[in-house]
This record gives structure tokens, C-alpha cells and sequence, in this order.
């Protein structure tokens, strides 16, 4: 493999941090002030950069459990030797064994066997877990997250009231 080139764990990184980011697009202030129409002007430009702040927030809280959890399921590691095996597979696997062409079909066909089955696992929890966080941001996106959404509603009562008083 190339040392210049992006292995796989890059390439899942930046399709994760690209997607994510579609997800958690920021809306225009044109927007707020069409959804909250019997505010002041004041009140929605607060609340629009309160919501940006929000949306920053989610967004780097969501990459940092998503680099957590494929540092903790050493997903890059997994990665790295699938890579590692491509590589091992184009090479001449006569040039250093002097054996039967039977002996090493039946080892490499064991150890890719092997190597599958521990990769399928791996790829199970980090989809498991892929789902679960899109899942998160699915229920964020929608405000059904009770305490996400509690926070938000607390913050916003909050603001709004200490602007009415600097009023």
C-alpha cells in the first residue's frame, strides 16, 4: 500500500464527519424568522446564533463519540490489517514456502476463513454502534431526546428572559 494514501480508517473517518455534517446543516435566519414570527428582531437573531452554537456543539460532540467509539472498538486497527491482508494477497505466496500447492491453498483459505469471521464481527458492533448514533441524531433532529430537548427548552427560557430584562 501506499504510505501516501489514505487507508480505510481515513476514508470511514471523512465519509462519517461528511455525513454527520449534511445531517446537522445549520438553517438560515431567514428561517428563524419565518418559524417565529411574533418575536422581535433581537430575540431571533439571538436565538439563531443560539441555535448555530447548539448545532456546532451537537456536531463536534457527535465526531467526538464517533472517534471514541472506533478508538474503543480499534476500528483503524481492524482497518489497518484488512489492509494489511489486500496487501499480503498480492504477493507471491509460493516465493516464501517451499510446500505443496494443497498446503498452501488450505492455509491461506484457513487463515482468510479466520480473518473474515473476525472482521464480520468487528464490522457488526461498528455498524451496531453507526446505528445507535444515527439513531441519536435522527431523535436530536426531531427533538424527541427528552433531555436534549428539555436542556434546549431551559436554555431558551433562560436567554429569553435575560433578554427581556436588558430590555
Amino acid at each position: 500500500m501506499d504510505p501516501a494514501a489514505p487507508g480505510r480508517f481515513h476514508t470511514l473517518q471523512e465519509a462519517f464527519k461528511s455525513s454527520s455534517h449534511c445531517i446537522l446543516t445549520s438553517c438560515s435566519r431567514e428561517l428563524v424568522r419565518r418559524s417565529f414570527p411574533s418575536f422581535t428582531d433581537a430575540e431571533r437573531e439571538r436565538l439563531y446564533r443560539m441555535l448555530i452554537r447548539v448545532m456546532k456543539s451537537m456536531h463536534a460532540n457527535i465526531e467526538e463519540e464517533f472517534d471514541e467509539l472506533c478508538q474503543t472498538r480499534q476500528v483503524a486497527a481492524a482497518l489497518d490489517k484488512i489492509d494489511e491482508f489486500e496487501e499480503e494477497q498480492n504477493l507471491d505466496v509460493l516465493a516464501s514456502e517451499k510446500t505443496s500447492i494443497e498446503e498452501v491453498e488450505e492455509k491461506v483459505s484457513r487463515a482468510k476463513k479466520d480473518e473474515i469471521e473476525h472482521l464480520k464481527g468487528l464490522l457488526k458492533k461498528a455498524e451496531e454502534s453507526n446505528n445507535a448514533l444515527k439513531a441519536r441524531i435522527e431523535l436530536l433532529k426531531k427533538g424527541e431526546d427528552s433531555t436534549a430537548s428539555r436542556d434546549l427548552l431551559n436554555k431558551l427560557t433562560q436567554l429569553n428572559s435575560e433578554c427581556v430584562r436588558e430590555q
